[in-house]
């Protein structure tokens, strides 16, 4: 017994259980490639859905004034109201941006040129750090630099077309939504538990009024914005002297820019100091200043402000979901983040008030 060594033990994998290993592998990479596939569609649905909740209130208003029988003509004067209000916008504000961006890009190495001989704070910044002939450089690949550009036009039209169906998608979704989104509506509701319909009828009403209430109060933080911006840039142009700036252009650029909340109006500052700049350096410094100055005001009192009113919730939380927003999903995350807070802010209060029926009575 002392003397017997122990024999080595055998593990055997059956072939069953090699090939159930390789097909639940297998079928997670599939089911992955499945989802990273689906998150373009989904999102496009989900962005579809939230532009219907928006516009709604339009169309039903609509449907209600003209005593339309038919909803779909009510959706159809809704979009060619929407769409001729942005080919009127789109019109007024992109050719006099493309225009300067030329006259910028023709005028550019001219203009460091101009910058360099003068004896100037820039001039003689360049000429105290040696670096004439880096600005030289620059000056000189300036053009096969731009040419490259244009090589990657395929590319860019790829996208461009890519973005057009993307956009074409979600306006025909939500029309759709816009159409038929009552009558199924209408029809989950009949379907759903008769104990439980009128509570959480009400829950849903709740929330759709947060989406609303969203929708409503951005814009109007995008007006104030765009306002303050016209105006700051008339006084700031006549300052300098400037007459080169279509304020109007840009100051609708930060309006579309200004709905998206926390970082919109940094991205639409970001434009407007660009265009000053061609203008005038000085000026643009000026500018960046004033939104600089600005975009403090609006993070820490305006959009706060206004979206806790709208949407029942405290300026600290609507910063807060700004920023989570931001983090999880750009641009879309900050759009609509603050109406997913709201929502889940009635979901808690009403999981709270059903569990305190709930509780026995002493």
């Amino acid at each position: 017994m002392l003397g017997r060594k122990d024999k080595p033990q055998e593990i055997t994998v059956s072939v069953k259980t090699v090939v159930t290993i390789v097909l639940i592998v297998a079928a997670t990479l599939f089911a992955f490639q499945i989802i990273e596939a689906m998150i373009h569609p989904i999102t496009l649905i989900f962005v579809s859905f939230f532009f219907a909740l928006a516009l709604n209130p339009i169309v039903t208003k609509l449907s209600r004034s003209l005593k339309l029988k038919s909803r779909t003509a009510a959706t159809a004067i809704a979009y060619v109201g929407v769409i001729s209000f942005l080919i009127l916008f789109f019109s007024l504000v992109l050719p006099p941006l493309f225009s300067q961006t030329s006259d910028f890009i023709d005028k550019l190495p001219d203009t460091i040129s101009n910058v360099e001989e003068n004896e100037g704070t820039i001039g003689s910044f360049i000429s105290e750090n040696e670096i004439d002939e880096q600005v030289e450089e620059f000056v000189s690949g300036w053009t096969s630099d731009f040419s490259r550009v244009s090589n990657s036009a395929v590319s860019v039209a790829n996208r461009v077309v890519s973005n057009l169906i993307s956009i074409v998608t979600v306006l025909i979704l939500t029309f759709m939504m816009l159409s038929e989104g009552p009558r199924w509506i209408k029809t989950f509701w009949r379907h759903y538990p008769k104990q439980r319909r009128k509570d959480h009828e009400r829950v849903a009403h709740r929330m759709y009024e947060v989406v609303i209430n969203y929708v409503n109060g951005q814009v109007i933080v995008a007006g104030i914005g765009a306002t303050f911006a016209m105006i700051s840039l008339l006084i700031i142009t006549k300052i300098f002297g400037v007459t080169s700036l279509n304020i109007v252009a840009l100051g609708g650029l930060v309006f579309l820019f200004s709905l998206v909340p926390t970082i919109g109006t940094i991205l639409g500052s970001l434009i407007v100091i660009t265009f000053s700049a061609i203008a005038s350096l000085p000026m643009a410094a000026v500018v960046l200043v004033y939104f600089i100055v600005y975009q403090q005001i609006e993070n820490a009192s305006v959009q706060p402000i206004i979206q806790s009113r709208g949407n029942d919730l405290t300026p600290m939380l609507v910063f807060i979901a700004a920023i989570i927003g931001v983090g999880f999903g750009g641009i879309l995350g900050a759009f609509v983040a603050i109406p997913v807070v709201g929502c889940l802010k009635i979901l808690l209060e009403e999981w709270i008030k059903s569990r305190e029926k709930e509780k026995p009575t002493a």
